[in-house]
């Protein structure tokens, strides 16, 4: 039998059997095989090398910095491989490359059903060949929009400067709908540009600081629970981003609930994330975010570097949104 009459596979790269995970990989994965195994070099080899191999759910806690290598060499000429990469207390230092994989998604442990439904949203929404929108093009893209949009928010910033009150209420929600879509391009443009991340190390104490500014600018009324002296090592320009653009998507899709800027330490790693209090009940019509901005905010993490948080409550609500190191 040919390698193309054979089912595709998914490996299950886990130190253990777990009945549960290999259900909930079956039930996205359709008819493709699932299989889990130990990570074995041999092995792994001959079933990368095969046209077979769909893509890989990987430990990285249970395999050694070498295996994490070898799975990023191995995959270099097979951009249609995915991989879902479970991520612990180790974090993603040493095999970064396996990040630059547009089919490569993070889910910290413990895993749970949702957060792979999550993960394969995320490769779906991302799936265009390589190429398809070409720096130039973007570049070209987000200068062409921004040039009308900053005409228009000027033109509502006239109105609204006159003394009429029933202009005034129209006029708001329009500057506010400008300023959110010239946010979004800049996040944009910040993410796909070539540019290479320059951690430092940051107080995020001053970057709540400056959150809290950016929230009251854009009329956000926010809490705030920042641990005093935490530093991470983070391109400030990604950071910022990241978290300017959480703030954006829960404004807008979020669970509608107080929102609480937090900063402090939590199972030996250092957290800071925007957490929205979800309401006492089910919305009756909830409004499911783009797929594009919860993967923009990922991608900006990425860049930051940094692990994306990515909770949900009543389905595809988000309510909390940030990241640890």
């Amino acid at each position: 039998m040919s390698d193309q009459t054979l089912p595709s596979t998914v490996l299950l790269l886990t130190p253990d059997d777990d009945p549960g995970l290999t259900s909930v990989m079956r039930s996205c994965c359709g008819d493709q095989r699932v299989q889990r195994q130990a990570f074995d070099l041999a092995t792994w080899l001959h079933e990368s090398l095969q046209n077979n191999l769909a893509g890989a759910l990987v430990d990285t806690d249970c395999l050694s910095l070498g295996d994490l290598r070898v799975i990023s060499a191995s995959l270099e000429q097979k951009p249609e491989v995915w991989l879902i990469l479970l991520v612990g207390d180790r974090g993603v230092a040493g095999f970064e490359q396996l990040l630059d994989n547009p089919k490569t998604v993070l889910l910290p442990k413990p895993w749970t059903p949702q957060g792979i439904h999550h993960a394969f949203r995320s490769m779906n929404s991302s799936s265009a060949p390589p190429g398809s929108f070409p720096q130039d093009f973007l570049d070209g893209l987000v200068e062409g929009l921004r040039d009308p949009l900053t005409s228009i928010s000027g033109y509502l910033q006239l109105l609204g400067s006159q003394d009429n009150e029933s202009i005034h209420a129209l006029v708001a929600p329009a500057l506010d709908a400008a300023t959110q879509l010239a946010a979004q391009l800049e996040f944009l443009h910040l993410a796909a540009a070539d540019l290479h991340p320059h951690p430092a190390s940051h107080d995020l104490s001053h970057m709540a600081e400056e959150l809290m500014e950016y929230a009251e600018r854009s009329g956000v009324e926010i809490d705030v629970d920042v641990v005093s002296g935490l530093r991470v090592e983070a391109d400030v320009r990604y950071l910022r981003a990241a978290m300017q653009s959480a703030l954006l998507l829960l404004q807008r899709f979020g669970s509608g609930g107080q929102l609480i800027l937090r900063a402090h330490q939590k199972d030996g790693r250092t957290e800071f994330l925007w957490q929205q209090l979800p309401p006492p009940n089910p919305p009756q019509h909830p409004l499911p975010p783009p797929a594009y901005l919860e993967d923009l905010f990922q991608r900006l993490c990425r860049r930051i570097p940094a692990q994306a948080i990515v909770d949900h409550v009543h389905g595809d609500i988000p309510n909390v949104l940030g990241m640890y190191w």
